[in-house]
């Protein structure tokens, strides 16, 4: 800790030690946090406790709080925060969110995912603060076991976990997600809270028992526990050796990355030398790197079979969650899920340097050079627009060379396929006199001594 910081009173109890000794080693000075405050039991405690430790660890505290819409009674709970707050001078920022988007994930799984959406988002906190605690740390273990997670899953949660920001048109990064009482239990927070005179808002929803986790709580755990008096702080180690497990796979996986992956392809050759186990876990860590989900064990395996066993001008093609992988001219592709190409696509030309195409994943860009590229008086004279392919296309591109099929032509640039379904084609009138990546048709390019436009094909990856 600096040196500029308080020292710890004396009268401090166990529970702001713990989540004291757990912040001390995380924070800088004047670090800025926000708390997710839900106005439960466990987040009004760390409230109190993140507001007597702000002093002593030298740290700015303001809260979150997101309003689900879920629960009759959501109104009520912002407002109770909201008065908490004030009276306490802290700042507290207010969100709604809609879940409906992802009311197909289940209704806690949506919830979570439109809440973590408002934490991605807040860029002026350092961390955001989280009150999960051992007893939720027990739960998420067994939860995820049950679901046949792997051992990424087992290690539940982390002291500290980086998150991937959703602001497409901003490169701050997100704030870390922090969670400090990790290693206090649910009768730690009870107590302090009556020794403390909290009080707090009831979620109706905790005593569901057809939600999986309150069937745990309610249901199951306190039949272990009458067996297995110290579960939670067994089944919290066993998530931490899962926890080191899984940070030895990710750096098995990048290894094995710098052998595999070429830019955005993996050689199916040296995936096949690797063996299943390892490129299995090669290819959830590739997809961690761009924030997706695990895919399911049955698809990864099924994806990998395919790989492994088709021919070399076989279309390999499995759907992985949102992603999927394909296969062409001996690498492997891992992709966003592509939709369908839209059929007898057409668009004309705006002028603008930057030509957006968000049909077909990407933007034309346009620059303007002498004696290269498309000839600019013939744009004038005739227009631009781009199709997608329909068949039967042909291209010059050597004055006094051979008329091409382009089928074959982008065969031999080696494009995969699914690039082909969903190039833009670039027409003067109902002429084909472009085609990024190949070039300009003959009769077509700009002279020595004339402008012309270079046109290339940017996809979003």
């Amino acid at each position: 800790m600096a040196s500029s910081r308080k020292s710890k009173p004396d009268s401090f109890d166990s529970v702001e030690a713990t989540v004291g000794a757990a912040l001390e080693p995380l924070l800088f000075p004047r670090a800025r946090l926000v708390l997710g405050l839900s106005g439960g039991l466990d987040s009004m405690v760390l409230l109190e406790v993140l507001r007597r430790l702000a002093g002593p660890l030298d740290f700015r505290l303001s809260c979150v709080h997101v309003n689900h819409n879920i629960s009759p009674n959501a109104g009520r709970w912002a407002a109770f925060c909201a008065r908490r707050c004030k009276r306490q001078d802290i700042a507290l920022a207010l969100h709604e969110v809609d879940v409906a988007p992802y009311r197909a994930e289940g209704v806690e799984a949506a919830a979570r995912r439109a809440r973590y959406q408002v934490y991605a988002s807040l860029d002026q906190a350092d961390f955001i603060v989280l009150a999960q605690h051992l007893d939720d740390q027990a739960e998420t273990l067994l939860l995820q076991l049950l679901r046949g997670a792997g051992v990424k899953g087992g290690a539940a949660m982390p002291l500290i976990r980086e998150q991937g920001s959703d602001k497409k048109a901003s490169s701050a990064r997100a704030p870390a997600i922090l969670r400090p009482m990790l290693a206090v239990s649910r009768k730690e927070i009870e107590a302090y809270a009556r020794a403390n005179k909290l009080k707090w808002v009831e979620d109706e929803s905790n005593a569901d028992t057809r939600h999986d986790r309150n069937f745990l709580r309610h249901e199951v755990l306190p039949v272990i526990e009458r067996a297995f008096p110290g579960y939670r702080a067994t089944l919290a180690r066993a998530a931490g050796h899962l926890a080191e497990a899984s940070l030895v796979l990710d750096d098995l996986a990048q290894a094995d990355a710098k052998l595999a992956v070429r830019g955005n392809k993996l050689a199916v050759t040296a995936l096949q030398r690797l063996g299943v186990p390892r490129a299995k876990n090669l290819l959830r860590w590739l997809l961690q790197q761009q924030g997706a989900p695990a895919p399911e064990a049955d698809r990864l395996q099924e994806g990998l079979r395919q790989l492994f066993e088709a021919g070399d001008d076989a279309a390999v093609h499995v759907v992985l969650g949102g992603n999927e992988l394909r296969r062409y001219a001996g690498h492997a592709y891992l992709l966003p899920a592509l939709a369908d190409a839209p059929a007898q696509f057409r668009r004309d030309w705006d002028g603008k340097r930057v030509w957006p195409l968000p049909e077909l994943g990407g933007a034309l860009h346009f620059a303007r050079r002498q004696g290269a590229g498309l000839a600019c008086a013939q744009v004038r004279d005739h227009g631009l627009g781009v199709r997608l392919r329909q068949g039967g296309e042909k291209l010059r591109l050597q004055p006094g060379g051979s008329t091409r099929s382009l089928k074959n032509l982008l065969q031999e640039a080696r494009m995969p396929p699914w690039e082909r379904e969903r190039l833009p084609l670039v027409y003067c009138g109902d002429t084909l006199v472009a085609v990024p990546g190949l070039g300009v048709a003959s009769g077509w390019q700009a002279g020595a001594g004339n402008f012309g436009w270079t046109i290339t094909w940017e996809r979003q990856e």
